[in-house]
């Protein structure tokens, strides 16, 4: 699908339906039971897609392509999610002081 949108639409309307479609599917499934191996698989999907909106080769290094979208690279976004998840739960968890004297 971006690879037909690619020749009919700009960067910034390819970053909006990335946005809209990839991000919201891997935030959507960050918290309900992700795995190292979907992660993986995500990331791949993720640069595979950076490529496609900036036109780089299969083997490019996508470093620069994040940074130039402005987008966050799956690993991140776990570890965002985790955290947010962490932060909003405080109560579930025992801190170091609550067990020991």
């Amino acid at each position: 699908m971006l690879r037909k949108l690619l020749h009919i639409v700009n960067l910034k309307m390819l970053h909006m339906f990335y946005i809209a479609h990839f991000c919201s599917q891997i935030n959507y499934g960050t918290i309900l039971g992700s795995s190292s191996s979907s992660m993986s698989n995500d990331f791949v999907i993720q640069e595979r897609t950076v490529r496609i909106m900036l036109r780089l080769g299969p083997r490019s290094s996508c470093t620069e392509g994040f940074k130039k979208l402005d987008i966050i690279t799956v690993p991140c976004l776990y570890i965002f999610a985790f955290i947010l998840f962490a932060v909003k739960n405080l109560n579930i968890y025992q801190t170091n002081s609550s067990v020991h004297g």
